[in-house]
């Protein structure tokens, strides 16, 4: 009868074949080694990824104490804006319409006609998107007007869109409006400066101080 023969196996070929037969000394080393090489590639990437978002937020040019004006056919000043500081921002390579500029602390002067008082809007900042119509101001915005018959009109709300163009202003937020001898409230508003038509979109309410 012949004898079947298998073939030999040493213990470093088991080794090679099994890794659960490894020594634990070496297989701390070879997951302390994957950790690490696994660390610092993530680490690698999370910089490069830092960086791009840093160029991103980077300013493209800058502008200090900036005065605009922008004046009427008949040579009567339209508005006027002024900045201690423009920030313009480029997303991309290129200039696109994802482009920007924040304005820090506008001050802005809208000048109607010469029998009715200008309308002075103020914020924390103002950004102007590419098609540079519509600013938007954030953080503690401010318009106020100031006449001889009605005394000071306020405005106060959180967020605001105006069109310095048109002159006119619009926001979704809630609004607190003064007056000499009366305050409203409302969410939502309107305001055409230029003809001096203010509209409280919703939840109005308001009181109001008779004349003694």
């Amino acid at each position: 009868m012949s004898k079947l023969h298998l073939p030999t196996v040493n213990s470093s070929d088991l080794e090679r074949i099994n890794p659960r037969w490894l020594p634990l000394p070496w297989l701390v080393v070879i997951v302390l080694v994957i950790l690490f090489a696994t660390f610092k590639y993530s680490s690698k990437e999370d910089a490069a990824v830092q960086q791009q978002a840093a160029a991103k937020v980077f300013p493209h040019s800058y502008l200090t104490d900036v005065e605009m004006r922008q004046y009427n056919t008949d040579g009567s000043i339209h508005y006027q804006m002024n900045t201690p500081l423009v920030r313009r921002f480029q997303v991309q390579d290129n200039p696109s319409d994802k482009d920007y500029s924040l304005f820090e602390t506008p001050v802005f002067m809208l000048a109607s006609t010469a029998d009715k008082p200008a309308w002075y809007v103020t914020a924390k900042e103002g950004r102007l998107d590419s098609n540079d119509v519509w600013f938007t101001l954030t953080q503690d915005v401010l318009a106020r007007q100031t006449s001889e018959k009605q005394g000071e009109i306020s405005i106060t709300t959180t967020d605001l869109r105006l069109n310095t163009q048109e002159q006119f202003a619009e926001t979704s937020k809630a609004v607190t409006m003064r007056g000499a001898k009366s305050q409203i409230t409302g969410v939502g508003l309107r305001a055409d400066m230029k003809r001096q038509h203010i509209e409280l979109l919703s939840n109005v309410k308001g009181n109001y101080e008779p004349q003694p």
